[in-house]
């Protein structure tokens, strides 16, 4: 039998609690303690900015935007007042080459790009003959202030290469004058890097010789080189691109059919943006002028009979007055001073031989 002592005794056990382990107890609250303490003591570190890397865990991505728009905002203000001073350089850069060339050239203001470059046709008025209505032309296109490209056109021997050598001769900028002799697209080459050596003092030219009306299809390329050029000048600071005459130097055949050289002139009257100067072909009646020049030039004598001879022997609408200095050089005589001749040479006579002669192997 159980007793009624028992039974409490079993209910009393039943109720109670185990008891606690003591030693794990105080650890975990130590624990506890260690932790606070030290999220007290990192609070503390970073209300102090004592160490920002820990303390700007979350916040340093947006701390990296701002130091990026700063260092944008920077570099912007610098590439902005460098700006600024670049037309401040180039002005006096191009101020000193004024200078310097005035100096050389012992001329005020030599570099001034505002002088008139129609009166170079004055010049070739006195020379190439029987083309006024030509030179009328050039002297317009040269003062044209829109600069488009220029076309001397014509058959050979009519004064177009004579007129560009003037051209060249009295540029009044002669460091300035660029020539090419044109033979194939390998051409374009040398002609983009004559734009690039362009110089600031005073105006440029570059003439372009020897070209057919084949060649017509480049014209328009390289327009388009010196249109660029043009477009960066006006954007940029390389103003000396934007003071650029070019001149095309075109040969027609003058012994084809008539249809097939108007043909090739019809070719090259429609080449965009170039002013065309068109070159008469010379009729027979014209040889008389050429050869009193070259035998003015030559100092030499010639007969009645010898000016008929040169004349049927040229055709004046192929070649013009090109071969004209050969047959004059051929048939004058020397014109001397004293008026009696003597069949003894003269040493001055071998200086005028050797003239005409070295005069003949440039023609």
């Amino acid at each position: 039998m159980v007793t009624c002592n028992a039974l409490m005794l079993n209910e009393k056990n039943q109720n109670a609690v185990a008891p606690i382990n003591r030693p794990f107890a105080r650890k975990r609250r130590t624990e506890i303690r260690r932790l606070q303490s030290n999220k007290r003591l990192n609070k503390k570190v970073c209300e102090r900015h004592l160490d920002i890397a820990h303390c700007t865990q979350k916040k340093a991505p947006w701390r990296n935007w701002g130091y990026l728009i700063l260092v944008l905002a920077a570099g912007i203000g610098m590439f902005l007042q460098f700006t600024g001073r670049l037309s401040t350089v180039n002005g006096f850069l191009e101020s000193y080459n004024n200078q310097f060339h005035s100096i050389v050239h012992n001329q005020d203001n030599y570099c001034n790009p505002s002088r008139r470059l129609g009166d170079m046709v004055l010049h070739a008025r006195r020379q190439v003959l029987n083309q006024d209505h030509a030179l009328n032309q050039l002297e317009l296109a040269l003062d044209n202030t829109t600069k488009e490209a220029i076309a001397l056109v014509g058959t050979s021997g009519v004064g177009k290469s004579h007129t560009a050598r003037i051209l060249r001769e009295t540029f009044p900028w002669p460091e300035n004058v660029k020539t090419l002799s044109w033979t194939d697209r390998s051409s374009l080459g040398r002609v983009k890097s004559m734009l690039s050596g362009l110089t600031f003092c005073g105006q440029k030219m570059i003439l372009i010789d020897n070209m057919t009306p084949k060649d017509a299809l480049f014209v328009p390329i390289i327009n388009e080189m010196i249109s660029e050029g043009e477009k960066r000048a006006n954007h940029t600071e390389h103003q000396q691109q934007k003071r650029l005459t070019v001149v095309f130097i075109f040969n027609v055949n003058g012994m084809q059919s008539r249809e097939e050289v108007e043909m090739d002139m019809e070719i090259l009257r429609n080449m965009p943006h170039t002013q065309l100067v068109t070159f008469a072909t010379l009729e027979p009646t014209h040889l008389v002028d050429c050869i009193r020049r070259e035998a003015s030039i030559a100092m030499v004598h010639l007969e009645a009979e010898h000016v008929e001879e040169i004349i049927k022997s040229i055709d004046a609408s192929a070649s013009g007055c090109k071969s004209i200095w050969a047959k004059v050089l051929l048939y004058g005589k020397p014109i001397i001073a004293d008026s009696q001749e003597t069949d003894q040479v003269h040493p001055t006579d071998w200086l005028f031989l050797m003239f005409n002669f070295s005069r003949f192997l440039k023609f």
